[in-house]
């Protein structure tokens, strides 16, 4: 038969932070008298426990290292109320081999929590190397009955008629497509094979990097009934592939990356797969994450500009848990810049992190001698703020440091009066 018809709209990041449902159908061969099976399970990736950044202070880091793991409670809670069979973790469970044995406890202890088998696959973070996090002391201790680490690629059976097709990383630098390895050696049966992967994939990432996963194969095995799905890790951000609607990134459960770099991060999906009379595969994106990295462009050129961005700052929610980065672009006063700085400031304070964006940041002080002059300094103060006026409107190398530093003078006295 054909390969199944996807019959929903397409994506749409704006509805893609409800509950949202993606459904494949498709009718099986005539004549067909293979009992109707169905399985569901969360598919889900990239936690990279022990994950830091390096614009959180040290306040921040510590809320974000522990809503990562509360993440692996939501992801639970999502398993039991969408009656799922096991959870499917793509790949990258830990950030590295140096993870702490707090932070491979603390989630273990989670894991154990979880009334469904979990099943974990080393991903290029956290590969099955001689080195590995799960070759650990403390993980084999500590890990529970219900975790599985999917370490030897092939075929897993994991229920009556459904199997994984695992593909774990035992190296950082795989040699060959280990998905599309696996994959080939499948002929078309009648049992549901769910293949498990993780790494980048041509059609997103073009690459002379042999790892590089290969859709085209993957996209006939599923049409040919020789797979029923492939969730996928690595991608950040959820991702649909190809035309049959079969092959899936699941995205990170938290954010990792600025919103112009993750569109879809901070769900897992909770997919059904049929086989028998009929063959169908729903998968839905369910909200688990809550932090948010936002980047924000302005234009900031007056005083009314500083007083817009306030607003745009003060409109966000959740504010404990999101990251800005900004992006500012203009020329302003002494006093302006001293508005906007105290801004910064405040806002720094209500934001886990407020951050600037490089390249994407060109914002001057003009070195107004009038400005200078309303400061009211007087002595050697006024005479060092008229020899940074006179390097900050030169061509100096050294120009912007001396209108930053004006930016600063300002801020110290006060203002302009």
């Amino acid at each position: 038969m054909g390969g199944p018809t996807v019959t929903a709209a397409a994506f749409d990041d704006e509805a893609f932070h409800g509950d949202t449902l993606f459904d494949v159908e498709s009718v099986s061969s005539a004549g067909a008298t293979a009992p109707e099976r169905t399985v569901t399970f969360v598919h889900t990736a990239d936690w990279q426990l022990g994950m830091t950044r390096h614009f959180l202070g040290p306040d921040a880091q510590v809320q974000f290292t522990a809503d990562r793991l509360a993440a692996i409670d939501r992801i639970g809670a999502l398993a039991e109320t969408s009656a799922a069979q096991f959870v499917a973790v793509c790949g990258d469970v830990f950030e590295d081999h140096r993870v702490s044995a707090k932070i491979v406890t603390q989630a273990l202890d989670r894991l154990a929590g979880f009334a469904v088998p979990v099943y974990l696959l080393p991903g290029n973070h956290d590969p099955y190397n001689a080195a590995s996090v799960y070759r650990s002391d403390v993980f084999a201790k500590r890990r529970p009955a219900n975790v599985v680490v999917l370490a030897a690629p092939g075929v897993h059976e994991v229920a009556d008629g459904v199997d994984l097709v695992v593909a774990p990383w035992p190296t950082k630098a795989p040699t060959s497509d280990l998905v599309g390895d696996q994959v080939g050696r499948l002929r078309a049966d009648d049992r549901i094979r769910i293949v498990v992967g993780h790494g980048g994939i041509d059609e997103l990432s073009p690459s002379s990097d042999p790892s590089i996963v290969a859709l085209a194969p993957l996209e006939r095995a599923a049409a040919a009934e020789v797979i029923d799905y492939v969730a996928l890790g690595d991608r950040h951000s959820v991702t649909e592939l190809g035309a049959t609607g079969r092959v899936w990134y699941s995205g990170a459960p938290e954010a990792t990356d600025f919103d112009n770099v993750e569109t879809g991060s901070g769900d897992a999906l909770v997919v059904t797969l049929t086989r028998g009379t009929r063959r169908d595969a729903q998968v839905r994106a369910h909200r688990v994450g809550r932090w948010r990295f936002r980047s924000i462009e302005a234009d900031v050129n007056t005083a009314a500009d500083v007083e817009a961005l306030a607003t745009r700052l003060d409109e966000i929610a959740d504010k404990p848990t999101t990251v800005v980065r900004l992006g500012l672009v203009g020329t302003l006063s002494i006093a302006d810049h001293g508005e906007l700085e105290e801004l910064l400031d405040r806002s720094a304070d209500r934001f886990a992190a407020v951050t600037r964006w490089p390249s994407r940041d060109d914002l001057r002080v003009v070195a107004d001698p009038a400005d200078v002059d309303a400061l009211g300094l007087r002595g050697y103060a006024a005479q060092a703020a008229a020899s940074l006026v006179e390097q900050a409107n030169s061509d100096a190398a050294d120009a912007p440091a001396a209108r930053d530093a004006l930016g600063l003078l300002g801020r110290l006295s006060g203002g302009v009066r």
